[in-house]
């Protein structure tokens, strides 16, 4: 009997540290940088300035031709906060985490939803990408402006 208490002690304790880990979408914590999000690759909008642009444009190609891809957009605040923008795509839907986490003066948390398609309307100012049909109202907080 206590060979089992032991075993079951062991299986829920596993299953405890298994939840708590992070999962890899997990942004970086604070500080981060943007010349530390343009190193590691991130699309980076520092007010209007935009770099690693060709990583979003790989990404919107991708998603065109049902190649699995993923993207992490930083976009920053007036105070210098990271705000965090993450699509998955995985070959037939995307998944879309905002994550205001480090953002001192806005709303806080993670907030995840699946769209079906990511869609550009081309404006004055260049090409503004949106997802629709997505899961939830979620979605509508994707707005990603590439300017002309």
């Amino acid at each position: 009997m206590k060979g089992i208490g032991l075993f079951v002690s062991t299986v829920l304790l596993s299953l405890l540290l298994i939840s708590c880990q992070q999962s890899t979408t997990d942004n970086p914590k604070k500080p981060y940088r943007s010349e530390e999000a343009i190193k590691n690759g991130d699309v980076v909008n520092v007010h209007g300035k935009i770099s690693n642009l060709e990583k979003f444009n790989q990404f919107i190609e991708n998603v065109n031709n049902g190649v699995k891809d993923k993207v992490r957009i930083t976009s920053y605040t007036i105070e210098g906060d990271p705000i965090f923008y993450n699509l998955d795509y995985n070959g037939k839907e995307i998944k879309y985490t905002y994550d205001a986490s480090q953002d001192s003066y806005g709303a806080s948390g993670k907030q995840s939803a699946t769209c079906s398609d990511i869609v550009s309307t081309n404006n004055e100012n260049g090409v503004e990408y949106h997802l629709s049909k997505c899961s939830s109202d979620v979605g509508n907080t994707f707005n990603f402006q590439v300017p002309k």
